[in-house]
C-alpha cells in the first residue's frame, strides 16, 4: 500500500483554498460586468453550488481514507464545477438571453487536472464527461450564435491538450520513478548476484550489528569462497565463471531467507552473510545444508581442483554478545576463519566464537 506524508495532504489543501479565492476572484471581476438583473442568479450559483461544494471536498479532506480515493473525488469536482457553469450559461440564455462566457470550464479542467493532480484516466473520463455535456448545452441552447461551432472546437482542444499535457506528466514521472528505482538497484545490488554489493552490505551489517548490541542479542558472520574458482575459470572460461557465481547466489538465497539475513557478494568469488538472533546451532544447520546443495549440483570442476565438483568453503564467527565488537573485526575474524576451512582441504566450514572484552 502507498504512503503518503501528511505533507501531501496539506498541499491539497492549500490547493483547495486557492481554489476558493480564485473563484471569489472571479466572482468580484464578473459582478462588475454582469447587468444587475442576473447578479442574484449568478451569486446563486456560485455562493450556493460552486463554493459549497468546495468547501464540502475540503471537509472530506479530514477523512481517515481521502488520500485513497482523492482522485475520484476530484475527478467528481471537476464535473461538478464544469455541470454548474453549464447551468448557470443556460438559465442565463433562457431567462436574459445574455451570452455567460465558457472559458470556466477549461480554467476548471486545467485547474483540477494539474493543481489537484487528477491522473490521466480519470481526466480522460471528466474532460470527454464535460465535453459532451458541453455539446448537449450548445445543442439545445446555441447560446454563441454562428461562433458555436469555434466554440465548441475551443472547448474540445483545449481539454484535449489538458488531458494530453497530463498523460505526458503522468509518462515522465513514471520513467523519471522506473530510472530511479534502476539507479536504486545499482547502487545497493551487484549486477552479476543480484546480492548486495559491498557497500550495501556494510551499511546495513553495521546497522544490524548496532540493533543487535542495543537488543543483547547474538550476531553471526559468514564468509564463503568459490574453491579454486581461478582454475575452473581457466579452465571454461569467464562465461561458465558467472554461471557458477550465479548459481552461489542462488543457493544462498535459497538458504538464508530471513527478512533479517543480509546476504551479499563481497567481492570476485567471495560472499558474505551477516545473521542476527540467531543459535550457534542453526548457523551450524545453515552451512551444512549450504554445503549439500552445491553437492546436489554436480557442476564439474576443472582438472586439479582439489575436489572433482565446484564447492565452497565457509569461514564463520559466532559472537553470543556484541557489546564491544564492531562489524570489522567480525568480518576479519570470519574471514580467518575461511583461511582455516581452506587450509584443512575446502568444501567445508570452520566455526569459531568472538569474545568481548571483559
Amino acid at each position: 500500500m502507498q504512503i503518503y506524508r501528511p505533507s501531501e495532504l496539506i498541499r491539497l489543501r492549500i490547493a483547495l483554498f486557492i481554489g476558493v479565492v480564485l473563484v471569489l476572484t472571479f466572482m468580484v471581476a464578473d459582478l462588475m460586468l454582469l447587468p444587475r438583473s442576473m447578479l442574484q442568479l449568478y451569486i446563486i450559483d456560485r455562493l450556493l453550488l460552486q463554493l459549497p461544494i468546495i468547501l464540502a471536498i475540503v471537509i472530506l479532506s479530514y477523512w481517515q481514507k481521502f488520500i485513497q480515493y482523492r482522485a475520484y473525488i476530484f475527478s467528481g469536482l471537476l464535473i461538478a464545477l464544469s455541470y454548474s457553469n453549464y447551468w448557470l450559461i443556460w438559465v442565463c440564455w433562457q431567462e436574459q438571453q445574455f451570452v455567460f462566457p465558457y472559458e470556466g470550464t477549461i480554467l476548471y479542467a486545467f485547474f483540477c487536472v494539474f493543481a489537484l493532480g487528477i491522473q490521466f484516466k480519470l481526466a480522460l473520463v471528466a474532460c470527454v464527461i464535460n465535453i459532451l455535456g458541453f455539446a448537449g448545452l450548445m445543442w439545445i441552447a446555441p447560446v454563441y450564435g454562428d461562433r458555436v461551432p469555434i466554440s465548441m472546437a475551443f472547448v474540445c482542444g483545449s481539454l484535449f491538450i489538458c488531458v494530453y499535457a497530463r498523460y505526458r506528466l503522468d509518462r515522465s514521472v513514471q520513467m523519471l520513478k522506473e530510472t530511479n528505482d534502476r539507479l536504486l538497484k545499482l547502487s545497493k545490488y551487484d549486477p552479476l548476484s543480484d546480492l548486495l554489493n559491498r557497500r550495501a552490505i556494510r551499511e546495513q551489517s553495521e546497522k544490524l550489528v548496532a540493533l543487535s548490541r542495543r537488543h543483547k542479542v547474538s550476531v553471526a558472520v559468514l564468509m564463503f569462497d568459490l574453491d579454486d574458482f581461478k582454475k575452473y575459470n581457466d579452465s571454461f572460461g569467464h562465461q561458465k565463471g558467472d554461471e557458477a557465481i550465479k548459481i552461489q547466489a542462488r543457493l544462498m538465497k535459497e538458504v538464508f531467507q530471513r527478512q533479517t539475513d543480509i546476504v551479499g557478494r563481497y567481492g570476485g568469488e567471495e560472499f558474505i552473510v551477516v545473521l542476527s538472533d540467531i543459535e550457534k546451532s542453526q548457523v551450524e544447520k545453515h552451512c551444512k545444508a549450504f554445503l549439500d546443495k552445491w553437492k546436489d549440483e554436480g557442476l564439474k570442476h576443472a582438472e586439479g581442483a582439489k575436489h572433482p565438483l565446484m564447492s565452497c568453503s565457509i569461514g564463520v564467527v559466532f559472537a553470543e554478545s556484541v557489546s564491544d565488537l564492531s562489524i570489522d573485526r567480525l568480518i576479519n575474524e570470519a574471514d580467518k576463519a575461511l583461511y582455516e576451512a581452506k587450509e584443512k582441504g575446502k568444501a567445508q566450514y570452520v566455526l569459531a566464537e568472538a569474545q568481548c572484552k571483559q
